[in-house]
């Protein structure tokens, strides 16, 4: 998980509930670790969580929420999430990168 300030981590944690609700809405089962719902479980050797699996149809979504500047710091983690994606039939992996407030 990148280490994030607060501000950033506040804009995160609502993107990946909204992320979550939306796939709800779509029919998804969603695993985020938000509200209600329950964390997905850990993928790969590194035990890393990804923020959301949303799952439908026997297809498998892993997305993770990033901010711009949490992008740059944790590549090995989009890596792992990425790899695991390639290895798996019907499993995709999305990088969703938040927009910053206007002030």
């Amino acid at each position: 998980m990148a280490k994030r300030k607060s501000k950033d981590q506040t804009t995160h944690d609502r993107k990946v509930g909204r992320l979550a609700t939306e796939y709800e809405k779509k029919g998804y089962k969603v695993q985020a670790g938000t509200g209600r719902r329950p964390a997905p479980k850990p993928i790969g050797r590194s035990g890393r969580i990804p923020d959301i699996v949303a799952t439908k149809s026997g297809r498998t979504k892993i997305i993770e929420v990033e901010t711009p500047r949490s992008i740059k710091t944790d590549k090995a983690q989009m890596e792992t999430f990425a790899r695991y994606a390639a290895k798996k039939k019907n499993v995709s992996f999305d990088i969703v990168v938040t927009k910053p407030r206007k002030k």
